[in-house]
Parts: C-alpha cells; sequence; structure tokens
C-alpha cells in the first residue's frame, strides 16, 4: 500500500470540494428548469431565462431529443465527485492515477463545452446567466487542479527514473576513470 502524496491529497479533496459546488449549481439550474422557476440574475434580471429558455438549453443529437444540459452538467459533476472520493480511497499509487486520468477526461470536454456556452450565450442569445458562468469557472478550476494533481504523480515517478539513472552514470564514470587515460588540463577546464 503506497500513501499518496500531500499533492494528491489536496487535489483530491480540492476536486470534491469544486464537484460538489458544481454539483449544486448544476443542481439548482436543473430544478430551477424543471419547475419553470426563474432564479435571481445579474445585469437586467432575465439573462439566466433568456438562456434557459432557448434552444441552447437542451441537447439534440440522434436519438436524444431536449435532454436539459443543466441535468447534463449535474451528472457530470456527480462522476466527477465519484471520481474524487475513489481516488481518496484508494490504496495504490497506479489506481489514483488512473482515476485521476479519468477526472480528466470528464472534465476537459466539460471545459471546452462550458466555455462554447458561454460564447453562445454570449453572442448567439446576447444574454449573461451568472450560474452558467459560475458553473463554467467552477469546471475549469476543477480541471487545472486535476491536472495540477496528475502533474505531481508523473514528476515523482520521473524523479525517481533520474536518480536511478545518475546512480548509474555515477558508476559508469566510476569505471571510466579506472579504465580509461587521463583528460588533458586544457579539455577538462572547458
Amino acid at each position: 500500500m503506497e500513501q499518496p502524496t500531500r499533492r494528491e491529497n489536496i487535489g483530491a479533496w480540492t476536486c470534491a470540494a469544486l464537484s460538489t459546488l458544481g454539483a449544486a449549481d448544476a443542481g439548482i439550474l436543473w430544478w430551477a428548469h424543471r419547475r419553470n422557476l426563474s432564479l435571481p440574475c445579474t445585469g437586467d434580471g432575465h439573462g439566466c431565462d433568456l438562456v434557459a429558455a432557448s434552444r441552447w438549453a437542451h441537447l439534440s443529437v440522434g436519438p436524444v431529443q431536449g435532454f436539459p444540459l443543466a441535468l447534463l452538467g449535474l451528472l457530470a459533476y456527480l462522476a466527477m465527485l465519484t471520481l474524487c472520493l475513489a481516488i481518496l480511497g484508494t490504496d495504490t499509487a497506479r489506481a489514483r492515477q488512473n482515476l485521476r486520468l479519468a477526472l480528466l477526461v470528464v472534465a476537459i470536454p466539460g471545459v471546452c463545452y462550458s466555455w462554447f456556452l458561454q460564447y453562445v450565450a454570449h453572442f448567439k442569445i446576447g444574454a449573461f446567466c451568472v450560474w452558467c458562468f459560475s458553473s463554467a469557472c467552477v469546471i475549469t478550476l476543477l480541471c487545472g487542479v486535476a491536472a495540477w494533481s496528475l502533474g505531481g504523480h508523473q514528476g515523482r515517478a520521473s524523479a525517481g527514473t533520474s536518480k536511478q539513472g545518475a546512480g548509474t552514470s555515477k558508476q559508469g564514470a566510476g569505471t571510466s576513470e579506472q579504465g580509461a587515460a587521463p583528460i588533458p588540463e586544457k579539455e577538462s577546464a572547458r
């Protein structure tokens, strides 16, 4: 059993907190959409309603017609929260690395799609929804923290390889000093 590094723990707990925050945001949006409720919004107060009433508020691809994007966001955040909790409960470094990669597989498309929807809200619909913007910011932070956390693990693995390589070259250097002719002083000064 290999204990997680401090960086892995901080990353997993931070991602879990961000996933919970994102799930709350998306859950409120979905609940309000299902109940036809107006949410408090910034600006003129109608930006969130305009976005929620637009054709862009539903996913329609192939056989899937009219699937609420807020529900998709809620499901994605709950999946990411589950992955974070699995990372915290796993005792092998390999499993934690695979779970962090799975977290990124969910988060990266979420970041791209969230910011695409921000573009749509601003330029196509002409509205600003603070709830949608908050979700885009949360998933961006979550993705960044997950990548940072994964980077710490890969850095540790490559550092271990470097130490082994350094040990090997040191032994090799010792061997070459014993069997090689001395280096002239002019060349060693360079």
